[in-house]
């Protein structure tokens, strides 16, 4: 099974004491790509996350009954740069892996986060605080793991 010591900073990218997650080649792959997203929301490295982000990405914002804040990635450099890379000033993301899973060529990594950000508007700092839950797609693409659904 794998543990939380086979990933670089236990702290920040961990796997539930209770996961049950097979160490194969392909999950740490896998999970390497959700903690490589983890280390570029933190770093707000908009390229590294571009590089992670398949040509079929798409969200749903979770609200499978409102079609207005659906996106893909066309809106994503959008998202990116408005939000990460320029009114985001610092950023704390803690992520704990719950479940990876496989259905059909999808693979869904469920895990709980807990992020604590720093943000300006109009000349004013605000901090906002999370912690929930969330589901991420990956899948094979151009011989490389990307993320489908779930940023």
């Amino acid at each position: 099974l794998l543990k939380t010591q086979d990933f670089d900073q236990p702290y920040y990218f961990a796997i539930d004491k209770d996961a049950t997650i097979y160490d194969t080649d392909e999950n740490v792959e896998i999970l390497k790509v959700v903690q490589k997203y983890r280390d570029a929301i933190a770093a707000r490295d908009t390229e590294a996350l571009k590089s992670i982000v398949s040509k079929d990405y798409y969200e749903n914002a979770s609200t499978t009954d409102d079609l207005s804040d659906d996106y893909g990635n066309e809106r994503l450099d959008e998202i990116f740069h408005d939000y990460l890379a320029q009114s985001v000033k610092d950023i704390r993301f803690i992520i704990e892996v719950k479940q990876l899973t496989q259905e059909g060529l999808e693979y869904y990594v469920d895990y709980q986060y807990i992020w604590n950000f720093r943000y300006e508007i109009a000349g004013q700092s605000y901090w906002q605080s999370k912690n929930d839950t969330n589901r991420i797609t990956v899948v094979r693409e151009d011989d490389a793991w990307k993320i489908k659904a779930g940023m």
